[in-house]
C-alpha cells in the first residue's frame, strides 16, 4: 500500500510539473499577443497623430504658411509664426512619439524606418530647423540628442 501511495505522489507530482510548462507556454503565447496588439496600436497612434497634421496642411490658409515658411520665415505674421510653431510642435511630438516608442522595442524596425525617414526629410526644411533650435527643450534629453545628431549630419 505504502508502494502504491508514493507511486501516485509521484505521477502527481509530473502530472503538476507538466501542468506548469503548460500555463508557462499559454502565458508566454499571451504575452507575445498582447506586444502585438500593443504594436499595432502604437503605430495606429502616430498614424492618427499624422492625420491630425495633415488636417492642417488641407487647410489652404495654413499650407499657405507653410510654404511660405520653407522658404522665408521673416515674411510671416506673429500670429502665423505661432500656428507655424504648433503645427511644427504636433510634428515633433509625434516623431519623438514614435522614436520613444521604437527605442522602447515597441514598434518593428521597418515601420520605423519609413517614420524615421519622413521626419528626417522634414528636418532638412528651414522651418523645422528653426523650431528645433527655438523649443528643443521642450523633449526629452534622448529625443534631443537623437535629433541633434542628425542636424550635425545635415549640416
Amino acid at each position: 500500500m505504502k508502494k502504491s501511495l508514493e507511486q501516485y505522489a509521484l505521477a502527481a507530482e509530473i502530472i503538476g510539473a507538466i501542468a506548469v510548462v503548460i500555463s508557462l507556454i499559454y502565458v508566454g503565447a499571451s504575452v507575445n499577443q498582447n506586444t502585438d496588439a500593443i504594436m499595432v496600436s502604437n503605430h495606429q497612434a502616430i498614424v492618427a497623430m499624422d492625420m491630425d497634421k495633415n488636417d492642417w496642411l488641407r487647410d489652404s490658409e495654413f499650407a499657405s504658411i507653410a510654404e511660405i515658411a520653407t522658404e522665408d520665415l521673416g515674411q510671416l505674421s506673429p500670429v502665423q509664426l505661432i500656428q507655424l510653431s504648433t503645427f511644427l510642435a504636433n510634428t515633433f511630438n509625434a516623431w519623438e512619439f514614435a522614436y520613444i516608442t521604437h527605442t522602447n522595442g515597441m514598434m518593428e524596425d521597418n515601420i520605423w524606418d519609413g517614420w524615421e525617414g519622413f521626419y528626417r526629410l522634414n528636418l532638412e526644411q528651414k522651418d523645422f530647423q528653426w523650431f528645433w533650435n527655438k523649443d528643443r527643450e521642450g523633449f526629452s534629453p534622448e529625443f534631443r540628442l537623437y535629433v541633434d545628431s542628425i542636424l550635425a549630419e545635415i549640416n
